[in-house]
């Protein structure tokens, strides 16, 4: 594993590299999560992969110190940097996104569609539309609320606990919530993290088309027992573009990235 920075502006953008293989392939993280997460996978695809794993804003060790939004050409920039630096810009490269990673990667292959060579998503963020990260992150009012939420958290733990006792949200959902919330550290990073992303957004019926236009092979990989992103989503956007997708489902709740379904999300990859 070798760890690597790239500079911009006030910031640093941390990056791990995993394995020297001729292809390449992105990686992403979840939320809370950081680049180090994907040194599984060096093992058994290090040889014929090259792994890049970003540290995202607030995650890792990446510096981020611009504005709170981080631009999607800004990654774009940062990936093609990177590919330019290993002397692969002939290569068209794979994608591989995990929860909140996921939805970055949604993204980027819309951006780069004529560049990817194969999208993996691991429970990915993104599917579909998000009502409470629309209102929370990309209105005036929701974002005022999020704000005052940081500093006065009471009135989301009694919201919490009174729609999970009325069974509106499950249980891992709101235990979910409420560890990320706990403490007014958690609470900051929670809104720093949400918002910077918040222009990751991809458009599911043109990314569709995309898909079908460069012959973009899909490969997901969803928790059978996943409350926070069950595999419906998946099973919906497969709809229109089957031929070019493949779904998975492991007897697993929604980590995914984890040592024991190494040798499935490999699978996926190599697929």
């Amino acid at each position: 594993m070798q760890s690597h920075y790239i500079t911009y502006k006030n910031s640093t953008i941390h990056y791990a590299q995993f394995g020297t293989g001729p292809k390449l392939l992105f990686c992403f993280h979840g939320y809370g999560r950081e680049s180090y997460t994907f040194s599984i996978l060096e093992k058994k695809l290090g040889r014929l992969y090259t792994i890049i794993a970003i540290d995202i804003p607030y995650h890792g060790l990446t510096k981020w110190q611009e504005e709170l939004s981080f631009k999607p050409e800004n990654l774009v920039q940062f990936l093609l940097q990177i590919r330019s630096k290993l002397q692969k810009e002939n290569i068209r490269f794979s994608i591989l996104g995990f929860s909140m990673g996921g939805r970055i990667a949604l993204y980027l292959t819309q951006l780069l569609a004529d560049k990817v060579e194969k999208l993996i998503l691991l429970a990915p963020d993104g599917l579909q539309f998000n009502l409470l990260r629309f209102v929370a992150s990309e209105t005036w009012l929701g974002n005022k609320i999020f704000n005052y939420t940081i500093y006065h958290p009471k009135w989301l733990f009694s919201l919490i606990d009174k729609a999970e006792k009325r069974k509106i949200i499950h249980s891992n959902v709101a235990d979910f919530a409420l560890y990320f919330i706990n403490d007014e550290k958690n609470r900051m990073l929670l809104y720093q993290r949400l918002i910077s992303i918040k222009d990751f957004k991809a458009s599911i019926g043109r990314l569709k088309r995309l898909i079908r236009k460069y012959k973009i092979p899909v490969r997901m990989m969803f928790g059978r027992y996943d409350k926070i992103i069950p595999y419906a989503g998946g099973e919906k956007f497969k709809e229109g573009i089957e031929e070019f997708v493949s779904m998975k489902i492991v007897d697993s709740g929604h980590h995914l990235l984890s040592e024991w379904l190494v040798d499935k999300i490999v699978q996926l990859v190599n697929d």
